[in-house]
């Protein structure tokens, strides 16, 4: 007979979030509909910061994450729900080992199907394990800006800045949302363009600019 210690393996979890997500596609990203990506392949980045959180452990202890940041760097040869990805995490240097341990689990998409961490998940077979980094998260709707600096080093690992996306005819500002009722990252998202997507990591190097972007605030929640 199973205790109860036993049965409960996956604690309950609820995380409120920003989001910011950046990557190669154009404006709109055709991935959100199970499209095939602009140029043929995907790499982009998502970046989290944690605005409170719901978290206990299998002893019911609560590990607070609030003002904690994290981040998911990924790259795909083709449609991303073809697989065959490669990803890096990061994860907050401000954590202590239980905090690092709650992240790496839910960014990995160990501690269940909440947000869209479990299902990227499923489609990378390479990764290198999460790291903690400097991450910093400059909250400012579309214009939010997010640097990641190795622990180390103090280089950038990452540069992810965000503007409004501009008319090309007119270069007024355009004003556009995707919502998606269903939608696995979030339900809603204001559209914005990269100022700035610069990825220098260990496994993936890139950059652009002037190509998707967007921003959300979320509530995901597992198992």
């Amino acid at each position: 007979m199973k205790t109860q210690r036993q049965a409960k393996t996956k604690p309950n979890w609820k995380i409120h979030a920003y989001y910011l997500d950046a990557c190669n596609c154009d404006w709109g990203c055709p991935c959100q509909f199970n499209a095939n990506p602009t140029h043929g392949n995907c790499e982009g980045l998502s970046g989290i910061h944690i605005i409170d959180d719901n978290f206990g452990d299998v002893d019911n202890n609560d590990i607070k994450l609030d003002g904690l940041n994290m981040a998911f760097i990924g790259s795909w040869p083709g449609p991303i729900h073809e697989g065959h990805g490669k990803a890096s995490y990061c994860i907050d240097h401000r954590t202590n080992d239980s905090q690092f341990d709650v992240l790496s689990k839910i960014i990995t998409g160990k501690a269940g199907r909440g947000g869209p961490f479990a299902l990227y998940a499923s489609i990378i077979e390479e990764y290198d394990e999460p790291r903690k980094a400097r991450i910093r998260f400059e909250v400012k709707g579309i214009r939010s800006h997010m640097t990641i600096g190795n622990n180390n080093t103090h280089d950038y690992i990452v540069d992810a800045w965000l503007e409004p996306i501009r008319n090309t005819v007119t270069g007024k500002i355009h004003r556009a949302i995707i919502e998606l009722p269903e939608g696995v990252e979030a339900t809603r998202m204001d559209q914005a363009s990269t100022k700035k997507l610069l990825v220098n990591d260990s496994r993936l190097n890139f950059k652009y600019e002037g190509t998707y972007g967007s921003f959300s605030e979320n509530v995901w929640k597992g198992p």
